[in-house]
């Protein structure tokens, strides 16, 4: 290639072109741009032939910009910073293996006791029902109302 090859503009296509609107929509609705100078602006974007015209839309205006051809992705300003708890607050809990297994052992403990009695017939197998029950939820009538709404978020969220 010769050097004036290497510096000719970069032709763009339909995609680039929409981009460049969807970013001049969300610039309008922020409030950034008026709406003379918003049609303005995107009828330039719809008649752009090269990267350069899409590039001087937005000169003025902050992110988000399109991606041009020739132009590398701009990386994120700052990675997203761990959460960490306020001072004097206690971190969660993370569940165990009853908090997710518990309520289908619970579930399926008659079937077993009922099975086992049947088998041996020993009524003391029935004893499993209530004692799967106090291991899996721990006594929760004294709980709080915040606990069950944790444990409500958290089954919710699958954790």
């Amino acid at each position: 290639m010769t050097s004036g090859e290497e510096s000719s503009p970069l032709r763009i296509g339909t995609a680039e072109r929409t981009a460049a609107m969807k970013a001049l929509d969300e610039h309008l609705s922020e409030g950034r741009l008026g709406v003379e100078e918003y049609a303005d602006r995107t009828a330039r974007a719809s008649a752009a032939v090269v990267a350069s015209e899409i590039a001087e839309l937005f000169t003025d205006l902050p992110e988000p910009h399109p991606q041009l051809p020739g132009t590398a992705a701009q990386p994120p300003l700052t990675a997203p910073l761990p959460v960490a708890p306020a001072a004097g607050e206690v971190a969660p809990v993370k569940g165990g293996f009853l908090d997710g297994w518990g309520p289908r052992l619970v579930m399926i403990t008659p079937v077993v006791a009922v099975a086992l009695f049947l088998i041996t017939r020993q009524w003391y197998f029935f004893l499993l029902i209530p004692v799967m029950g106090a291991l899996v939820y721990r006594g929760g009538l004294g709980d709080s109302d915040e606990g069950r709404a944790q444990r409500r978020r958290d089954r919710r969220d699958g954790r």
